[in-house]
């Protein structure tokens, strides 16, 4: 694998024998959105992965990425707001590889904006993919990790369920993920399944990639770090909370933001201002 997340080969064992599903995980071009990039490290991990997407040929890219890297794939294709898709979408992996370990509920959409230009429609169908979606995979995807004897689920959230961004209905959705990823570890700790929630910042990622260069050079002002955050630091933390070595984590939210969520607005304004020095990246 080329470079990530500052590593220079994502290839290890740490999901060896395992069978991981990744909602969202279609990609269409060498610009890897979050799902993608987690899908390519789980395989490049050891991990038999199951890319779930609405878009086929989306979900074939993918697949034919972690291919040729020497990986292992299976493709679905469901939309995840069908109750009876995404069960038959599951119960196929599961039936396909004998198992089920982990599930990333990557999938989401963004709304229209702020509250004043959403419409019903509008909101509906972000709570519908961004919240019910995922319920919809973990509540599908449980017996077969009951069977397994256990395993993680990881749901993807935002900061804009932390901070005002006036993102509306996504912000919102966002908010309730992360309660239902509490309600989850509660209910089915005793099944020895690990349910978790990744919060990232400001990725250079697809759904992200909006203002040009002058956002681009926005957002990475706007963490402590000073650098740009991409989809594979997401993955990576994916695959830890995915993997053996987060056994005893539960119930957590955990930031992937480079401390952008740590500090606050007036703390942040000289930093976002600040004339370019000779030699920044992006």
């Amino acid at each position: 694998m080329s470079a990530v997340g500052g590593y220079a080969d994502g290839h290890g064992t740490r999901m060896r024998d395992r069978v991981a599903l990744v909602t969202g995980a279609g990609s269409a071009g060498d610009f890897l959105g979050t799902g993608a990039a987690t899908a390519l490290l789980l395989a490049a991990q050891g991990a038999t992965v199951g890319i779930l997407d609405a878009d086929p040929e989306r979900a074939e890219h993918t697949s034919g990425r972690i291919e040729k890297d020497g990986g292992r794939a299976v493709v679905l294709t469901a939309d995840i707001t069908d109750e009876g898709a995404v069960r038959a979408a599951v119960d196929d992996l599961a039936d396909r590889t004998g198992r089920l370990d982990a599930v990333v509920n990557n999938a989401g959409v963004s709304g229209e904006g702020g509250i004043a230009a959403t419409t019903r429609a509008g909101w509906d169908r972000v709570f519908a993919v961004n919240v019910t979606g995922a319920m919809l995979v973990a509540r599908a995807a449980h017996p077969h990790l009951v069977r397994a004897g256990g395993g993680s689920i990881v749901n993807v959230s935002s900061v804009a369920a932390l901070r005002g961004f006036g993102s509306g209905a996504y912000g919102a959705s966002k908010g309730a993920l992360q309660s239902l990823t509490t309600d989850l570890a509660y209910a089915w700790g005793p099944d020895l399944i690990r349910v978790n929630c990744l919060v990232p910042g400001h990725l250079h990622t697809p759904i992200g990639d909006h203002g040009g260069a002058a956002g681009r050079e926005m957002r990475r002002r706007a963490n402590l770090l000073g650098i740009e955050g991409t989809a594979w630091d997401l993955a990576w933390a994916a695959l830890f909370l995915a993997g053996p070595e987060s056994r005893w984590i539960t119930g957590v939210a955990l930031p992937v933001d480079a401390g952008t969520t740590t500090a606050t607005v007036l703390g942040m304004l000289p930093r976002v201002n600040a004339t370019a020095v000779s030699g920044d990246t992006l």
